[in-house]
């Protein structure tokens, strides 16, 4: 049984210009949940799962991969164990051409204690989650790879909120450089970022290509963020829905939370925000 389309319910077909984002908490599942999990993955991811060192990376990744092909799954019908997938020049994961899905885009993060995943079509997707854990700011990292104007406004942050700035910083270049496919290929001072709100400017600039991409910030829980980029393939608005596939008690399978359900198909500038 796919736990994100319960027995009796219709799969959730994605419509143009919609994206939608799962993510997941990942707090020590039990070895057979896991290993259910890793049932789903293909011959290639597993073995990438089995080369971890460490038991938390290793289920981190595995529930990661396990997400995404239950979300392909509940757009399109394809059974979860039947997607397979290609690597981009830089790493970007899509979906083999072979399948004849060409206008279904998708990205997926990971990190402690959370993964999560983007689905669309009709956008360019990227997306990326990071743990709230540095009690003080990188500033040798923000000046090593960010913008001056970056670093500004980082330093003029009042204290206590210099690492969740710093953290905004990074998720948001994150997403956006897996949004692209380039990765760390593309230097992140190539490009930077305003908050409050959010827009990006390219160095040398290209204000017709910034006005393009669209970004969301999210935190899913009290230690994590999540930032996700998007560029619109055509003229139409995005709608975005943003989804909690959580542990329901004294149940072995992860179910879809549907808490946030009210948010799917609305518009991206509606606040999907709780930060």
């Amino acid at each position: 049984m796919n736990p994100f389309s319960p027995a009796g319910a219709n799969i959730y077909r994605s419509k143009p210009d919609e994206v939608m984002v799962w993510w997941m908490e990942v707090d020590s599942p039990p070895k057979a949940v896991i290993a259910e999990w890793r049932d789903c993955l293909d011959a290639v991811e597993q073995d990438q799962a089995d080369g971890f060192v460490f038991d938390e990376d290793r289920s981190t990744y595995i529930a990661a991969h396990w997400l995404i092909r239950n979300a392909l799954s509940t757009v399109d019908g394809l059974p979860p164990t039947d997607w397979r997938f290609l690597v981009g020049k830089h790493g970007k994961p899509a979906i083999d051409i072979a399948l004849g899905r060409p206008e279904l885009r998708f990205n997926l993060s990971h990190t402690k204690g959370l993964v999560a995943c983007a689905v669309g079509v009709g956008a360019t997707i990227g997306i990326d989650v990071e743990t709230l854990s540095r009690k003080r700011p990188a500033f040798d990292i923000a000046r090593r790879f960010f913008r001056p104007s970056e670093v500004d406004i980082l330093l003029g942050t009042a204290q206590n909120h210099q690492p969740r700035t710093f953290f905004r910083f990074w998720t948001l270049k994150e997403a956006y450089i897996k949004a692209t496919g380039e990765g760390l290929h593309r230097a992140l001072s190539s490009f930077s970022f305003s908050l409050d709100p959010v827009s990006i400017k390219f160095h040398p600039e290209d204000a017709d290509e910034a006005a393009k991409w669209e970004f969301v910030e999210y935190q899913p829980t009290a230690t994590h963020l999540l930032a996700l980029a998007m560029r619109p393939l055509t003229d139409r608005p995005l709608k975005l829905s943003i989804r909690q596939v959580s542990w329901i008690s004294a149940k072995t399978r992860p179910q879809l939370d549907d808490v946030l359900s009210e948010a799917a198909a609305s518009p991206i500038h509606a606040a999907l925000d709780r930060m």
